[in-house]
């Protein structure tokens, strides 16, 4: 009889726990999902970075850039990279189960419990599921959470983090990281995605500049027997010196760093930190005012090095690719072109011919535009692109590929301030010839650079 009772007791302790365990799934295949605007085409929107999806007393908070999209198989909500999704439920319950509907599962993972094949499993209040991918984006249509009361004592969050999402340096000049703050006691373990851009010491977190890219750097803490495991991580950014004065032929491709061309923010209107920025994806120079679904008013400049013109008097040009969008209000007071010589005034060159935008589409094509540099034979010269927006009007305008250069222009593509014939001698600063593997400050074609 007593064994009876127990067994019984047993049971109902057995079925009372599967009982306390819930759902909540969270779907993005509809006509509306969360508050968020629906996607498509070619459009450089994203949702709000974070974004709070909400499902009963569970919620999913979405950081990074991410997209509601109206794909051709039905919506999905895309994560580009470095994204992640939180998913969290009330003190005294733990998630037990994570379950993604996505194409790719594995481009997914998770520093906390175990992530395979679509499906996270483990003990938390709250769970972090990553992005791993290096390009494009990877797509959801669905998550569900299972979850459930816990009467156990849970361990803590690590409370992983770094005090700046996104840091910048110059290779040759000394970069402090972001700061750690951690609350866990396990040791943490630092990595670099991309140990040709920079390397990090994985005990103390010191980053050393290597190359011009861009990197991931991560923290990671172990579970034990108080916290959690868990992780956090930054995107450095790494560029090369800039230099002041730079030679004819002279070019900038724009594809992932700005080079010796420097921003001069005249006007950034409150809730603008930027207006110029690198668009990896298309490999330009962007300068955009509209943020938060907002039109902005600002002023700002994208200003080369001084450019030292021989006297010869050859024909002699600047090309740069551009591209703009269709929401400009008057795109020829809103995007314009500047040259100044040394000891002058910045003067507007007026002749642009500006890209036309499709009717059914919102930017147009790259054109080429040809400037002609007759009288500045001899000169030093700047050239500015300034951009001008109001809270009525905020266009984007790309450029990419600005060369300055005497004839064909084709035949430049590879030259810029810091990258030389890769065939000539390399020096050391003792005059040393030297293997063109070597590291430091170099001087090939004459001309001083770091490696």
């Amino acid at each position: 009889m007593k064994k009876t009772l127990l067994l019984f007791v047993s049971l109902l302790m057995t079925m009372g726990m599967f009982a306390q365990s819930k759902t909540a799934k969270f779907d993005f295949t509809g006509e509306s999902a969360y508050g968020m605007t629906l996607l498509s085409g070619s459009t450089k929107e994203y949702n709000a970075d974070p974004t709070v999806c909400t499902e009963g007393d569970v919620t999913l908070t979405l950081n990074g850039q991410t997209r509601w999209w109206k794909a051709t198989n039905g919506n999905e909500l895309r994560f580009y990279k470095g994204a992640d999704m939180t998913f969290k439920v009330p003190e005294g319950n733990v998630i037990t189960k994570v379950e993604l509907t996505a194409k790719v599962p594995a481009k997914f993972e998770s520093a906390v419990g175990t992530y395979a094949n679509g499906t996270w499993t483990g003990s938390a209040n709250s769970v972090v599921i990553s992005t791993n991918i290096t390009e494009k984006n990877t797509p959801i249509s669905s998550a569900v959470v299972t979850y459930q009361s816990s009467s156990a004592p849970m361990k803590k969050d690590p409370a992983l983090s770094f005090s700046e999402t996104t840091a910048s340096g110059v290779v040759g000049e000394a970069f402090v990281a972001p700061t750690l703050t951690k609350a866990t006691t396990a040791a943490v373990v630092y990595t670099s995605s991309d140990e040709a851009v920079a390397t990090v010491n994985a005990e103390t977190g010191e980053v050393t500049l290597l190359a011009a890219g861009e990197t991931k750097i991560t923290a990671t803490a172990a579970e034990n027997d108080e916290y959690n495991g868990g992780s956090a991580s930054y995107t450095l950014i790494v560029t090369t010196p800039a230099l002041d004065v730079v030679q004819e032929p002279y070019s900038e491709s724009f594809e992932t760093e700005f080079g010796s061309f420097v921003l001069d923010n005249v006007n950034l209107s409150e809730g603008l930190s930027y207006v110029w920025s690198i668009d990896k994806k298309y490999k330009c120079a962007k300068a955009s005012a509209y943020v938060n679904k907002k039109n902005l008013p600002s002023e700002s400049w994208l200003v080369s090095p001084w450019i030292e013109l021989s006297a010869a008097e050859v024909i002699r040009s600047l090309y740069f690719d551009h591209a703009v969008s269709k929401y400009f209000g008057n795109v020829s007071e809103e995007a314009t072109l500047w040259i100044k010589a040394e000891g002058g005034d910045w003067t507007q060159y007026t002749s642009i011919s500006y890209p036309e935008v499709p009717q059914d589409k919102s930017f147009s094509a790259f054109e080429t535009q040809t400037v002609s540099l007759a009288g500045y034979e001899g000169k030093k010269i700047k050239v500015g692109f300034k951009y001008v927006s109001t809270d009525k009007a905020a266009g984007t305008w790309e450029i990419r590929n600005f060369k300055v250069c005497s004839g064909d222009p084709s035949g430049i593509n590879e030259i810029n301030a810091d990258k030389f014939d890769v065939n000539a001698p390399v020096y050391n600063l003792a005059g040393q010839r030297v293997n063109a593997n070597a590291k430091g400050i170099l001087i090939q074609n004459g001309k001083k650079f770091i490696k």
